[in-house]
């Protein structure tokens, strides 16, 4: 990265380290990481493994509100790339073939008050109370193991009427316009990459379709009942000869809790404002059992519907369901945990600087990537798999403890190989 500075104590890779350091240690706070930097253990700790100075995070701070977000997000790009291209996550290709990526937008932060630098945008309530925020739309790579891996993100930019004024937020309207971008995006970092992108209700239309179908993606997107309605009569027409179906049981908890699952699928293919696209769906009922397996409850039947471009027949028709279920990994093992894990989105790490509250997020994207390769290891999926009550807040908890301690030589860290578990 370029580095404008001049005459600077700490070298420009030490000030973008300590950022995404605070993230993988899952500090929560500025505050917090320099609490910890107090401690001599730490910083000489800490020196050894990254073989990086510690800047004060107020230094950290001026200096990420001035770089470049998109050369903080290219360091990203060129990490998950290199994953790629050792084939980390080759095995969890729908179908051998395709990488899963989940697309949905979430919030990074509200304020009471606009900042043009921030580029808010803006909600008024029926009570006529305004709040600002910043949105972000995410595209992760998904994986059946639990990975949520950013490989691009775009922001909400707000918007303004000729007078000036701040206009209403439309989640809808404003959350696709930004995917036009972020697709832009995917294709110039990623533009031989096999991907099947997964969407929400928000996305079959006929601008998601054609992004899809120019870049060569394949798609699985939700249908809701009140979409597409001239679609939904074509779907309802269809007569039965057109319909296929199959079920599916499996048993989970130990023999407790049973799991039926009927799909249907119509093998002759649909049109919609062009585009060749195949309906699919699956009815979930769960029934829980006692130990004498005597029924306790049966739970209300769950529908999933969706759309796909892939041509669906009676042996693929089940993944490509679970492909589409996958894209709730977005939302959990992507944006909760990254506001509920300890990473906390959502907190105000640039108030004023909208440069500065973009390039935080990414080093948080880092981070989470760096994390998930950990968490998933060998050594800490056997050592959670030992002790059951064990977790992973508690394991990084002692973590942070033995680096502000320990006195002992640690060189054996920097030559520890991550291994993940299969």
């Amino acid at each position: 990265m370029p580095d404008k500075r001049k005459g600077c104590h700490y070298e420009l890779s030490e000030i973008i380290t300590g950022c995404i350091a605070m993230f993988v240690f899952k500090e929560t706070s500025r505050n917090a990481f320099n609490q910890d930097r107090l401690e001599d253990n730490f910083r000489d700790n800490y020196l050894k493994i990254f073989k990086k100075r510690l800047p004060h995070m107020d230094t950290v701070h001026r200096v990420i509100s001035q770089l470049c977000s998109q050369d903080i997000e290219s360091i990203k790009q060129a990490f998950v790339a290199g994953l790629i291209e050792q084939r980390i996550f080759r095995c969890f290709k729908l179908f051998g073939k395709y990488y899963t990526v989940a697309i949905d937008g979430t919030g990074t932060g509200s304020y009471k008050e606009n900042n043009a630098e921030q580029n808010l945008t803006c909600k008024t309530s029926k009570n006529g109370v305004t709040n600002y925020f910043s949105h972000v739309v995410d595209a992760k790579l998904v994986t059946c193991s639990g990975f949520s891996i950013s490989i691009g993100s775009e922001w909400v930019i707000n918007q303004s009427d000729g007078d000036g004024m701040d206009k209403e937020f439309d989640k809808q309207d404003c959350e696709q316009r930004a995917f036009v971008r972020l697709a832009e995006k995917i294709k110039k970092d990623y533009p031989r990459l096999p991907i099947c992108i997964l969407a929400d209700g928000l996305y079959p239309n006929k601008t998601f379709m054609k992004i899809c179908q120019d870049n060569g993606w394949a798609y699985v997107v939700v249908l809701k009942d009140k979409s597409l309605k001239v679609l939904q009569e074509d779907i309802a027409d269809m007569e039965n000869k057109h319909r296929q179906s199959s079920e599916y049981n499996r048993i989970e908890a130990k023999g407790k809790t049973h799991v039926h699952q009927k799909y249907e699928w119509i093998a002759e293919p649909l049109t919609h404002a062009g585009h060749t696209v195949y309906w699919l769906s699956c009815t979930e009922t769960i029934t829980h059992l006692d130990q004498n397996r005597k029924v306790l409850l049966v739970e209300e039947p769950t529908r999933f519907v969706n759309l796909t471009s892939i041509k669906v027949d009676k042996d693929n028709v089940r993944a490509i369901i679970d492909a589409g279920r996958m894209r709730w990994k977005i939302e959990n093992e992507g944006f909760n945990t990254q506001k509920n894990g300890g990473y906390n989105l959502g907190h105000k790490y640039s108030r004023k600087s909208f440069t500065g509250h973009q390039n935080y997020y990414q080093c948080m994207q880092i981070a989470h990537i760096i994390n998930q390769l950990v968490e998933k290891s060998t050594e800490i999926v056997a050592l959670l798999k030992e002790n059951n009550k064990l977790t992973l807040k508690h394991l990084w908890k002692q973590w942070l403890n033995w680096l502000a301690f320990n006195k002992e030589e640690i060189e054996f860290i920097v030559k520890t190989q991550i291994r993940l578990a299969g």
